[in-house]
């Protein structure tokens, strides 16, 4: 019986050594945006919320995976956009 236990606590361990990555691996921050463009992510949530500290309004879309990627949107200085996935969210681009 211990070694059905030591197995199924292996087999546990290692199913969320694997997904912790996959869950918690954000998207490629704001790949192609700004510094002054923070994006903060919630996986759990599959969503995400854009500052834009940059002095001029921007234009971004949010890629997904399995899903066609967001409008785009517009966020002026010091403004703020939040958007919930369809798919995978995997970064930020401007449009």
């Amino acid at each position: 019986m211990n070694k059905l236990k030591a197995a199924a606590v292996a087999a546990t361990l290692t199913v969320t050594a694997v997904g912790i990555p996959m869950a918690t691996a954000g998207p490629a921050a704001a790949a192609g945006v700004n510094k002054c463009v923070k994006a903060t992510w919630h996986p759990s949530k599959n969503s995400v919320n854009i500052y834009n500290g940059c002095n001029k309004t921007i234009k971004v879309q949010i890629a997904e995976r399995w899903w066609p990627d967001s409008d785009c949107y517009t966020i002026r200085s010091k403004g703020e956009l939040h958007y919930t996935g369809t798919g995978q969210l995997q970064g930020i681009k401007y449009c």
